[in-house]
């Protein structure tokens, strides 16, 4: 009779823990966690070595690799904490107060479906596609035929894993290929009726090389939709404050200096596009919402109401240490606490950017190939 009472007390307490850390999106994985604390990063990447890369950025400025390596090596870092703690949409986006996170990922991802202007078995490409969920969204939203770039083998494996689960109508349109957005090789020219980049930009100083890569592959009246990351008219980079957190987020998110809305404009135009249409989401959305508006760097600060508690810093803060400690006798790898805290330099530095107005991570801008 007792042992019958403990179990289902602990059954209970253990789905409590599941519903709390999945309550706000429903593709969070928990297990994520005891899966790199068992095996360690993919691809056993080295935190020490990516660590040198940055050594040297100072504010926004750039570091000293290729772009493209840069991001692959951070991706065998992230994937997995992001997945345990946000989901399997690798961006950001705003919702009211009372709604889920998730919420916020679906206005984010049926804005770019809706700009997108696609149809049933229409080609599209996701140039830095992470695992896929922005993807997936997209197909779900207009049953387009979607290929997703990326230059990380462990996210195209774990975005193929993911759609092997889901009905034969969304496998016959999710596709995943390993590509160098840079320089992506093997893929028909002017074929493409649309392409977009959800927040996928930011690993490259140069945007206009992907750019002018995804211009290459549309077809002549092709849509770019691309969500950016740009600066705000709160930066201020003689601030010591707004430096330090703008190294803080480049480093923990492994992203290449970032650019003005001017400069970045210039970027799409530069590869050929027409701009047609540009403005910040994240700002319409919370005018949208108004007094309501949880805006989209709020999960990762403090707060009162945490809807995704892994992303919280009541939770994500001691995580290193609890990691660092079971490290130090052998049970956790030793890069597991080191790439817990490297997430947490991202989180701090851009949610505090996003919390002064220095920056936004979706800045729309709709170009046109010409005919």
């Amino acid at each position: 009779m007792g042992i019958n009472i403990m179990s289902a007390m602990t059954g209970a307490m253990l789905a409590y823990f599941v519903f709390a850390f999945t309550n706000g999106n429903p593709t969070q994985h928990v297990e994520k966690l005891f899966k790199m604390m068992s095996q360690g990063m993919a691809g056993k990447e080295s935190v020490s070595a990516f660590d040198k890369v940055y050594s040297s950025v100072d504010g926004n400025t750039q570091h000293n690799a290729y772009d493209g390596d840069v991001a692959r090596s951070f991706y065998n870092l992230a994937t997995e904490f992001y997945e345990y703690g946000w989901g399997d949409s690798f961006h950001f986006g705003t919702r009211g107060r009372h709604e889920p996170h998730a919420k916020a990922i679906l206005n984010s991802q049926n804005f770019v479906a809706q700009k997108l202007q696609v149809s049933d078995m229409d080609r599209v490409l996701d140039m830095g596609c992470g695992i896929g969920g922005p993807l997936r969204g997209v197909v779900r939203a207009t049953g387009a035929n979607v290929t997703g770039l990326s230059i990380n083998e462990h996210q195209i494996m774990r975005g193929k894993e993911i759609t092997a689960t889901l009905s034969p109508w969304m496998q016959a349109r999710c596709h995943f290929v390993v590509q160098d957005y840079l320089d992506v090789k093997g893929l028909e020219e002017n074929a493409y009726d649309a392409a977009f980049y959800m927040e996928s930009s930011l690993h490259c100083e140069d945007r206009t090389k992907t750019f002018k890569e995804a211009y290459r592959l549309l077809k002549p009246g092709g849509r770019l939709v691309a969500m950016e990351y740009y600066l705000l008219p709160g930066w201020d980079p003689s601030n010591p404050e707004h430096k330090e957190l703008m190294r803080r987020h480049l480093y923990g998110n492994g992203a290449a200096r970032t650019p003005s809305i001017q400069e970045g404009l210039e970027q799409i135009r530069a590869a050929g596009f027409e701009v047609k249409e540009h403005f910040d989401l994240m700002q319409y959305l919370e005018e949208q919402y108004g007094d309501d508006a949880w805006p989209w760097w709020a999960d990762l600060q403090f707060n009162w109401a945490p809807h995704l508690l892994p992303a919280h810093p009541w939770v994500r803060k001691p995580l290193p240490y609890l990691l660092g400690a079971l490290s130090k006798i052998g049970l956790v790898p030793d890069d597991v606490p080191k790439a817990a805290e490297l997430m947490n330099e991202g989180g701090d530095g851009l949610s505090g950017l996003g919390k002064v107005g220095a920056i936004t991570p979706q800045y729309f801008v709709l170009g046109i190939k010409p005919h």
